[in-house]
């Protein structure tokens, strides 16, 4: 196995574009299975923490009348997700090492994994592009004085607790 990265980064919270620590200050132990030693720490978030990134993503959301996001062309948001996909990429092997250590899984498996990661960010990405082709797009109706089209837009923000599911980082999506 490769030589662990020279320090495994200690995160807070990333929170209304910053990282910050749990509202009460606890953290829980990160176990490296294979060896059962101590390899790092994750925040213990509370239902506190949850309604600030709520709040934070809310005002995310509605800042500028959603032209930044909420309202953006689905390729500029694509540009943002595949830029997720070009860092994981870069730093593949850190991150596979980081989840092999956090996993115990074999090495070659997860950096496949990563892969798969960098995956789906791109295929969000090229669904978000497809999406701006789409939009306003007519619905033929057996009525003449009636006319529809198809407009999907975001309806609001949403807290998850994501399972895992094999892979280091959940899809947000």
């Amino acid at each position: 196995m490769a030589a662990p990265p020279r320090e495994i980064p200690r995160r807070g919270l990333f929170i209304g574009g910053g990282w910050r620590e749990p509202s009460l200050g606890r953290r829980l132990p990160v176990i490296n299975p294979a060896t059962e030693a101590t390899i790092g720490d994750i925040p213990a978030a509370t239902a506190e923490d949850v309604e600030l990134a709520v709040a934070a993503a809310r005002d995310a959301f509605s800042r500028n009348g959603g032209a930044q996001w909420s309202r953006a062309l689905g390729a500029v948001r694509a540009k943002f997700l595949r830029a997720i996909a070009t860092k994981i990429k870069d730093k593949k092997s850190d991150l596979a090492l980081l989840e092999t250590l956090d996993s115990g899984k074999p090495l070659d498996e997860s950096d496949a994994d990563m892969d798969d990661v960098a995956a789906c960010f791109e295929y969000y990405a090229d669904l978000a592009e497809a999406l701006d082709g789409k939009q306003h797009s007519p619905i033929s109706l057996p009525m003449e004085n009636f006319k529809s089209y198809v407009l999907k837009e975001p309806i609001g923000v949403v807290g998850l607790i994501t399972p895992w599911y094999g892979i280091s980082i959940n899809s947000p999506f």
